[in-house]
């Protein structure tokens, strides 16, 4: 585990996505370390490796009587990393570890080119949407603007998406608010009661201030059946936060917010057994699991910038600096635990679950 962890901090570290070192206490350049995982290449030299070297190498493999398939599909994945972004190549390496012992020559012939090259030159900035200026908050993502529902979008919206890196807070954005002023969770995001529960519910007295989470734009405000009383604000950064069961609306639909603005009064509307605010984080119109992206301990994002990796069921939000598990076959929850040298409870209150929740194969579990 210990070896693991070095090597995906060092190939972080040569992509940039870490605060290595540029220079030692007298400012001089220091070289960046290249981690290797074993001392197997794809390739026997590694000066020259122009693309056309590389070629060549490989129709020269294809005239084989036996073509190794394995290899030259390793080698068309190593061609590819130099049309690849910072976040495209970190994922990428993250599978192929996930894969296990074929794969790393690849891995450290990756992790050398890598080393040798300055991503960060060449890459352009991956949140330059939250900048631009458009009719709409992250009109780039939506392209429509419904103010008679809640929910409007099309699965269609989303369907394409694999991979998609959003700003939180910082950098113009601003920072995030928490829309109540005391934090207490009542109900977690998941299946309950044998329906499923899109947001998390957050205990509040009828009149108690709701404020809006990031800055951006409202776009609905209205009685919606068994939300009740509902606003919805789209952001800057590609999130619409929606804010149900409420008493009084203090916004209108078009008003410009900042992140801790007041916009209703707590209630009761709706299906609602009592006085809360039902909360949800939304994008493209999928609801996101909020304890993936916020600590409701503490009232403060997990991280400021969140990877959205698509699934058959919606989105996992993997904040930066978070290692994840994958849920395999035959995997529990206190297996995990134990693997990571944590406890099921912790487990639950980071992933917003319940011990008895069960664990679907592909599942991201985050670990503490």
């Amino acid at each position: 585990m210990k070896q693991t962890l070095t090597i995906i901090i060092g190939l972080l570290a040569a992509l940039g996505l870490l605060n290595a070192a540029e220079g030692d206490k007298e400012g001089k350049p220091v070289k960046k370390a290249v981690v290797f995982y074993g001392e197997s290449l794809l390739f026997q030299s590694i000066d020259h490796l122009s693309d056309e070297h590389i070629q060549h190498y490989y129709d020269s493999l294809k005239q084989l009587p036996e073509p190794p398939k394995q290899l030259m599909d390793q080698i068309d994945l190593f061609l590819s990393v130099k049309t690849m972004t910072q976040l495209e190549i970190a994922l990428m390496m993250d599978s192929l570890f996930e894969k296990g012992g074929n794969n790393y020559a690849l891995i450290n012939q990756i992790n050398l080119f890598i080393s040798q090259n300055d991503f960060n030159e060449q890459q352009p900035d991956e949140f330059e949407y939250t900048r631009n200026t458009y009719d709409y908050p992250a009109d780039l993502f939506y392209n429509s603007w419904n103010t008679q529902k809640p929910h409007p979008y099309s699965p269609k919206l989303c369907q394409d998406d694999t991979t998609t890196r959003l700003k939180l807070a910082g950098g113009g954005l601003g920072e995030m608010v928490m829309p109540v002023d005391k934090i207490v969770v009542t109900s977690l995001f998941g299946y309950r009661w044998e329906r499923f529960h899109r947001g998390v519910d957050l205990d509040l007295q009828v009149w108690d201030t709701v404020r809006t989470m990031f800055s951006g734009k409202v776009r609905y405000v209205g009685y919606y059946g068994g939300y009740g009383r509902t606003v919805v604000v789209r952001h800057h950064n590609g999130l619409e936060t929606l804010y149900a069961h409420l008493h009084r609306f203090k916004v209108k639909v078009g008003d410009d917010v900042d992140a801790g603005q007041l916009i209703a009064l707590g209630g009761s509307s709706g299906h609602s057994t009592g006085s809360h605010l039902h909360f949800e984080c939304r994008f493209k119109g999928v609801a996101l699991n909020p304890s993936q992206l916020i600590n409701f301990k503490t009232g403060e994002l997990i991280d400021d910038q969140v990877t959205l990796k698509k699934n058959k069921w919606g989105y996992t939000a993997i904040p930066d600096g978070v290692e994840y598990y994958t849920v395999k076959k035959g995997d529990y929850l206190y297996k995990i635990a134990d693997m990571y040298g944590t406890t099921c409870t912790q487990l639950c209150e980071a992933n917003g679950i319940k011990r008895n929740s069960p664990l679907r194969i592909g599942q991201k579990i985050r670990i503490l």
